[in-house]
């Protein structure tokens, strides 16, 4: 976290009684960043501090018992001055033992005799060492109207110098490995940032500060986007902001009010994908407190593209694969809300539905996908690998569904298997018996689907749940909308104008 208001205050002052230093980071990839500054600071600097041992930003001979005298300033920016002695012999050395390191900070500058100043001396700030580089930024500004500013990066035409065989590498930073084959055309879309500060305010280590705060001025980020011109002497690189990038548009996300276009479950992805925040295996824990004990209960909830509930197979078959009793459907019957039914095809088959309504006994309209009061369902196995699994000759909607993976399965009629928490339900493309389901299988296919509608979030976020829990839950169909904020990535408020 930066704090700008101190610097604000200095800034805004009649006098301002500390230079502003310019610091420079490349991002070179993900896991590499580049510290430079562009040899502006000749101060010999302490750069790290660990019990009476001293390390400083450039090497230095000085003699036993020398007294030094290290400047800076608080965290709250007014001046301090500390002195200590020298307690061995140092000789061309960046490491300085002191008879007491009491109050001194890094970042502080230090002089006495035998410190010799330099103007290519690294300088230590917000934790990062910032090392010297022969570059110059220009042309930047800020305008509220016309185009964005390109500001202009000048740099020596030196590539050898960031290489991992470059003697300014191993001279200036201890060793430390430059980049193998480095070439110029290689920072062509690295970004860029700029950092400023007062040189003050270099001495603020945030290691030891409470608030683990920096103090600079809003940092300015660029993208490398050309070489404008390149010499024998120098390099003329051509920077741009993040926004005004060629085939980059704002808002970066299209504007689409139907649809979500964020991926399925995308947030829990490796490499996460949009903002989904509904879990992998679509098992969602729910806490309640009753009589002053908080108990938690998992529910699985599956749907197909079509907002249809996926079930559980068990909830309506017994093992024999026969329907239980009171689960068939007939005509003249009530049955309560939420209660799902196998109805005939009069193939063999079955379709499966839930009732969206107390079904009242007079009823003889059959279930339908235009009858309001049901609701049709899917119903899943656990997948097994020596139990096959079929297609419909007609309908793929009604081909087998399985969840996958489960712990202890001995058959997918078997009642007492546990879905392990990232399963998920896939449907079979074609018959099969030991196909393992997988997103690349070619026997299966995602069956656990979003529709991409605010439906669909909706079934899913907002679920009222109307029997069992795990494996048997059963959601109804109506839904909460209290339950919180949908992650929907469309924009359902807004509709095209002619």
């Amino acid at each position: 976290m930066s704090n700008a208001n101190l610097i604000v205050s200095d800034i805004q002052g009649l006098e301002v009684s500390s230079g502003l230093i310019s610091l420079y980071e490349l991002e070179w990839s993900s896991s590499t960043t580049l510290y430079f500054h562009p040899g502006v600071s000749s101060e010999v600097r302490v750069a790290a501090i660990s019990g009476t041992q001293i390390t400083l930003n450039v090497a230095q001979t000085i003699a036993s018992g020398v007294t030094l005298t290290f400047s800076g300033y608080t965290d709250a920016g007014v001046a301090t001055t500390q002195q200590t002695t020298a307690s061995a012999n140092v000789d061309n050395s960046t490491t300085l033992n002191v008879a007491s390191a009491t109050n001194l900070k890094v970042g502080m500058t230090v002089t006495g005799v035998g410190i010799s100043s330099t103007n290519f001396a690294p300088i230590v700030f917000d934790g990062n060492t910032y090392y010297a580089m022969p570059l110059e930024l220009s042309n930047f500004d800020i305008k509220s109207e016309g185009a964005m500013s390109r500001p202009r990066l000048l740099i020596a035409n030196i590539e050898s110098i960031l290489r991992d065989t470059s003697l300014f590498q191993n001279a200036d930073d201890g060793g430390t490995d430059g980049i193998s084959g480095f070439k110029a055309d290689d920072l062509v879309g690295k970004r860029f940032i700029q950092r400023q500060t007062l040189e003050k305010y270099l001495t603020i280590d945030p290691s030891t500060v409470s608030t683990k705060a920096v103090v600079e001025l809003p940092k300015r980020t660029y993208i490398i986007d050309r070489i404008k011109t390149k010499t024998s002497s120098v390099i003329n690189f051509e920077l741009a902001s993040p926004a005004d990038l060629e085939e980059i548009k704002v808002p970066h996300r299209s504007v689409i009010g139907k649809y979500c276009p964020w991926e399925y479950q995308g947030l829990g992805y490796t490499t996460p994908m949009g903002a989904c925040t509904w879990p992998t295996g679509g098992n969602v824990t729910i806490q309640v407190k009753e009589s002053g004990t908080l108990t938690s209960t998992t529910y699985n909830l599956y749907f197909t593209e079509n907002d249809e509930p996926i079930l559980w197979w068990g909830l309506v078959h017994d093992t024999d694969g026969s329907v239980k009793s009171g689960f068939t459907y007939a005509d003249s019957t009530q049955y309560p809300k939420g209660r799902v039914l196998a109805l005939s095809d009069g193939s063999g088959g079955y379709t499966y539905w839930r009732a969206n309504i107390l079904i009242s006994s007079s009823n003889t309209a059959d279930p339908s996908p235009s009858n309001s009061e049901w609701q049709q369902c899917r119903l899943w196995k656990p997948w097994h690998v020596s139990s096959s699994f079929s297609v419909h000759a007609t309908h793929s909607e009604r081909n087998d569904y399985v969840a996958h993976p489960c712990s202890s399965v001995s058959s997918s009629t078997d009642t007492t298997f546990t879905l392990d928490s990232s399963a998920t339900i896939y449907r079979a493309k074609v018959a099969s018996t030991g196909k393992t389901p997988g997103p690349n299988s070619e026997f299966w296919t995602r069956g656990d689907n979003c529709g991409k509608l605010l439906s669909s979030c909706k079934s899913r976020f907002h679920a009222i749940i109307g029997s069992g829990s795990g494996k048997s839950t059963v959601p109804v169909n109506e839904t909460d909308s209290a339950a919180g904020a949908l992650p929907f990535g469309g924009f359902p408020g807004s509709r095209k104008h002619r």
